[in-house]
């Protein structure tokens, strides 16, 4: 729905909507020479991306329901150089572990006394993950310098930013 300057989006449960539009939609479907991911340098585009055909589990009805999301792999983690099921598992375990050990050092991790933590170098996001029954707040921060993970944390259900540091 359009009002003036506004627009409110609704999901599709699928992406076969994007194959109805016709070439005069506005806002247009963006070309393929930028990569959809990028963010850091790239102009704002007057368009939408849609979605690769090759990754059939985006859709609304193929997502996992929250919070199971948070453990499955996600399927956007191949376009990750060197990603993969058992470097997600392993990134996973990794991060619970040291939680584990972060709560003994930090007494006050996991209470209500601190709301909001910053993962500076995340790559899957498994530090949220590890923090998902705390009380806790968690921004996934990717470096610009960095291989773009972000997609994979979107995919989990977690929030993430770039930073140019």
């Amino acid at each position: 729905n359009k009002k003036g300057d506004i627009a409110v989006w609704q999901k599709s449960p699928d992406n076969d909507c994007y194959n109805k539009l016709t070439k005069d939609t506005y806002p247009p479907k963006c070309d393929d020479s930028l990569d959809s991911d990028s963010a850091w340098y790239t102009p704002i585009r007057t368009c939408f991306v849609v979605p690769n055909p090759k990754f059939k589990n985006l859709g609304l009805t193929s997502i996992s329901k929250w919070p199971e999301r948070l453990r499955v792999t996600p399927e956007r983690i191949s376009k990750v150089y060197h990603g993969s099921a058992s470097t997600f598992k392993r990134d996973d375990d990794k991060w619970k572990k040291h939680v584990v050990h972060y709560k003994k050092l930090i007494p006050e991790l996991g209470t209500d006394k601190i709301r909001n933590v910053m993962d500076m170098n995340t790559v899957y996001g498994g530090f949220a993950a590890a923090l998902i029954d705390d009380p806790v707040w968690v921004m996934n921060v990717v470096s610009s310098y960095a291989a773009n993970t972000l997609p994979v944390v979107y995919d989990r259900g977690l929030i993430g930013t770039f930073h140019d540091w």
